[in-house]
């Protein structure tokens, strides 16, 4: 029985986490007696509630979940109630279902077996519509079966394996395991590129950072300084600085306007409208504010790297985004070139609960986050890796996957920051001594009689 409580208890944290912080179980043992067990992974509503009280403040707050039989009960935080379509706590004023039980599995569409003609689909009451609304991101069907059946190989309208006659650069790049270098070069001939990136809020907390990580002491073999991009989030941003980053040279895209939690929000919740609110707002606020051409607003990345499936990249291909950075790549070696979403991606997305898209975006680029090896762990962001590193092993550790990409298909090595990795001191020695990072990059080359590498490449 203790095995089976810790087992529940840790599953109950996880569910926590994924949800939000914005709940407390209500009583000390954590389960609840009058409320039955509908067993099916998802957070659900007391059925017995009276039909009176269904909407009253206290009742609205509370939530269920039952996990081997065992029936939890939950509440949200003050002023919250919990809207069971969305399985979030929030605002009264954004959750109109208090009088609902469970979130509804819309049925499946009948799809061919309908009585429809042409290029149309049938949805589950029957109604005919065109075959691409299925698994659009867009609820098209009266009962909303188009949307509720699209996972992996239930998408009627997914994309196609690559097809390599038909995908060629410069607007399309595909390859069956997405280690294959565009244009079929021999590594020998292509440069590496090392891109340098940095998430969320630009102000007078890491300003002064990134002025002294990119001075123009150190330069690309073109004689150029080296640049990187930051995904800038609007909260705390101070414009003046994301200006000035941008006439340096440095690539500003966009990383949304609130960042808002939970995270599973960005890959379940959010709607074409959200994505549309998030990016297209953001980009228009770097531009009013911080001078940034909207033409040069290329790319985004989803904030906690959550992939808005279908919704995310169908905004982005009506709204002219050129490419996405939110897919975390499974680790492999040699690791992943980018490709377009034209045809099916070349890898799972990594991490719990991620929904890649699954249909095609004839030109959209992703940029896949290789992870770096620390050790035995993979990690994709720099403040992911084991945070127990001195800074000599985390400069070793830089080399080592340098040489991961140098020595194989030469992918583009990414670094991948939050200004906060910084703070340590540890971390802020490691990047004391990057001035010997690149040196050594520069003596490697020479010695391998290899290329010359590129220190940083701005995708624009």
């Amino acid at each position: 029985m203790r095995c089976l409580w810790t087992r529940v208890s840790i599953h109950l944290l996880f569910i926590l986490l994924q949800t939000g912080f914005w709940a407390t179980f209500v009583e000390a043992d954590g389960s609840s007696n009058d409320a039955p067990c509908f067993e099916d992974s998802k957070f659900y509503r007391n059925p017995n509630t009276l039909a009176h009280s269904v909407w009253s403040p206290n009742e609205c707050a509370k939530y269920y979940l039952c996990l081997d039989n065992e029936v939890f009960e939950f509440k949200c935080s003050e002023g919250l109630l919990f809207d069971v379509s969305r399985q979030i706590c929030d605002f009264k004023a954004n959750v109109d279902n208090c009088d609902v039980t469970s979130e509804q599995q819309p049925p499946k569409p009948l799809l061919e077996n309908g009585n429809c003609e042409g290029n149309t689909l049938a949805c589950g009451d029957g109604t005919c519509l065109p075959s691409i609304y299925f698994c659009d991101g867009s609820v098209d069907c009266p009962d909303s079966s188009d949307e509720g059946w699209c996972e992996g190989r239930n998408d009627i309208n997914a994309a196609s394996p690559c097809d390599l006659k038909k995908c060629q650069l410069p607007n399309c790049w595909c390859s069956n395991d997405g280690k294959q270098i565009p244009g079929n070069f021999t590594s020998s001939d292509v440069p590496q590129m090392i891109t340098i990136t940095f998430n969320d809020a630009v102000n007078s907390e890491n300003f002064d950072l990134y002025i002294k990580l990119f001075n123009d002491d150190r330069t690309n073999p073109n004689g150029c300084p080296i640049r990187g991009t930051f995904y800038v989030s609007h909260q705390y941003t101070n414009y003046h600085d994301v200006q000035y980053l941008w006439n340096e040279g440095h690539e500003i895209a966009a990383h949304s306007i609130t960042h808002r939690g939970p995270e599973e929000w960005w890959s379940r919740n959010a709607t074409i409208e959200d994505w549309f609110d998030e990016m297209v707002g953001v980009a228009n606020i770097i531009n009013k504010y911080g001078g940034v051409r909207i033409d040069e607003i290329k790319g985004l990345r989803a904030p906690f790297l959550r992939v808005g499936w279908n919704r995310q990249f169908l905004m982005m291909s009506e709204f002219g985004f050129a490419y996405d950075s939110s897919m975390v790549a499974p680790f492999s070696d040699p690791p992943i070139w980018p490709y377009t979403m034209d045809y099916q991606a070349p890898h799972e997305c990594a991490g719990t609960g991620q929904l890649c898209p699954t249909r095609s975006y004839p030109g959209i680029w992703e940029l896949p986050l290789n992870q770096l090896l620390a050790g035995d762990f993979p990690c994709e962001m720099m403040e992911h890796c084991p945070t127990n590193l001195t800074g000599e092993e985390i400069y070793k550790m830089l080399m080592l996957n340098f040489k991961r990409h140098y020595l194989s298909n030469r992918a583009p090595l990414g670094l991948h920051f939050n200004s906060m990795w910084f703070r340590s001191p540890t971390n802020i020695y490691a990047f004391s001594v990057s001035d010997l990072f690149i040196i050594e990059l520069i003596a490697y080359t020479e010695l391998k009689s290899f290329n010359f590498v590129f220190l940083l490449e701005i995708y624009r």
